[in-house]
């Protein structure tokens, strides 16, 4: 049984936006109750400084966002990770404006700086929230199915998890603006894009390696059923089938605990890294706030700037020491990965011996040749395929290693062009 359909709001004036050269600063206690801000957070919202601090930082929320969105993204924060997503806000005169929010716990409440999104992302997500919010009101979805049909889009779209989208969106998001602001790429956002490009490429090789194991897995089976037909019980054509079977059993459990696990080093090391990422993005925006805090005009009745100024270089530094030790950690990965993959590399070559085995065996009569020769083909082709998709993660996996170890010895720039 559906809920009472909310009440759809006349359409909003257009939308106002703000510079690219522009962040949008605030900060709630744990509640969400507006605790401070920058002056451009408080020029967008339309709201007197003296009727904005104190009030619930939902106060700026638009009825076309989906409140499965927000579901999902304050459960992320309640668990003590940061949270990233578009959201449409709205002004007090009921004019909206699109942001990039980046979301993180600080202490005693919540720390959120914005940006303007301009990247192709952008406009996808923005057709699925419309799409979403319409089954809300229709449907009487619940926040609860309302985000966890959120999640099934995004992974409709090929991420897998809302982290893989995050980390995405900042990465495209950062380079859009750069581009918009004339500014030269940061090496930094470049090499963090070409991280997430060769981890999306990993995880697909993962998966085709996959399904190239489990054709290889019934090639035995098939050597074993036209030995039968051909010799007795024992003989040598059976007992090949017999060993192949057994080591590619051996390979498959091996690569079923590499890939299916808990400890499967290439899902590890893709949490490590989107997290990084999202968090060093974050830090990137927070230095430019710090950098550009003293600049805000008169009026301001937040918390005092001598306050607010130390609160957001601590959040800066905390967050790049996170990004550093999930990098460490993306990297340690990277390296068991790339082991792995040799490891099993080795193995497979190992099938080599009982397929030329099985090759010789199978010429020694025109029968036991025209019965065998496909089969053994198709082992051939099909091992191929699996060394070959090893290979390829472990090209990966290696200029992976390159990418983070150059990430991991980045230093920050003294300074960041203040717009």
């Amino acid at each position: 049984m559906h809920g009472p359909t909310p009440a759809l709001l006349p359409p909003a004036p257009p939308d106002a936006g703000f510079g690219f050269g522009e962040l949008i600063y605030s900060r709630t206690d744990a509640r969400g109750v507006i605790l401070s801000g920058n002056a451009v957070f408080q020029r967008m919202t339309g709201i007197d400084w003296r009727d904005l601090i104190g009030a619930p930082h939902r106060a700026i929320r638009h009825p076309d966002m989906p409140a499965g969105f927000f579901h999902l993204f304050w459960s992320l924060l309640q668990q003590g990770e940061p949270a990233v997503g578009y959201v449409r806000n709205r002004r007090k005169d009921g004019a909206g404006y699109w942001v990039l929010a980046a979301a993180m716990p600080c202490e005693g409440g919540y720390f959120s700086v914005r940006m303007r999104p301009s990247a192709p992302l952008f406009g996808t997500l923005r057709d699925l929230y419309a799409r979403l919010r319409r089954r809300e009101v229709d449907e009487g979805l619940s926040p609860q199915a309302s985000a966890d049909e959120l999640a099934g889009q995004l992974s409709g779209l090929g991420f897998s998890g809302y982290d893989a989208f995050a980390a995405r969106a900042v990465t495209e998001e950062m380079r859009a603006r750069n581009r918009a602001l004339g500014r030269d790429p940061d090496p930094r956002v470049e090499a963090q894009a070409l991280l997430l490009g060769l981890l999306e490429e990993t995880l697909q090789e993962q998966a085709r390696l996959m399904a190239r194991f489990a054709d290889l897995l019934i090639l035995p089976v098939n050597m074993r059923l036209a030995a039968a037909r051909l010799e007795a019980q024992g003989g040598p054509l059976s007992q090949i089938a017999v060993n192949y079977k057994t080591a590619s059993d051996e390979i498959s459990r091996r690569l079923s605990a590499f890939v299916s696990g808990r400890e499967n080093p290439c899902a590890r090391m893709a949490h490590a890294l989107r997290r990084s990422l999202i968090l060093s993005g974050c830090a990137g925006l927070q230095e430019e706030l710090v950098q550009t805090y003293d600049r805000q005009p008169g009026g301001y009745h937040g918390v005092e700037r001598r306050v607010e100024l130390p609160m957001l270089r601590a959040v800066r530094a905390q967050n790049m020491a996170r990004a550093r030790a999930l990098l460490e950690e993306a990297a340690h990965q990277a390296g068991v990965l790339n082991a792995v993959s040799n490891d099993l590399r080795r193995m497979i070559l190992g099938l080599d011996t009982i397929r030329i085995l099985a090759r010789v065996e199978s010429r020694k009569s025109a029968e036991s040749q025209d019965a065998l020769t496909a089969t053994i083909d198709r082992i051939d082709s099909v091992q191929a395929a699996i060394s070959g998709s090893l290979r390829a993660m472990m090209d990966r996996t290696l200029a992976m290693e390159h990418g983070l170890a150059a990430l991991r010895d980045h230093r920050p720039q003294a300074g960041l062009a203040a717009e």
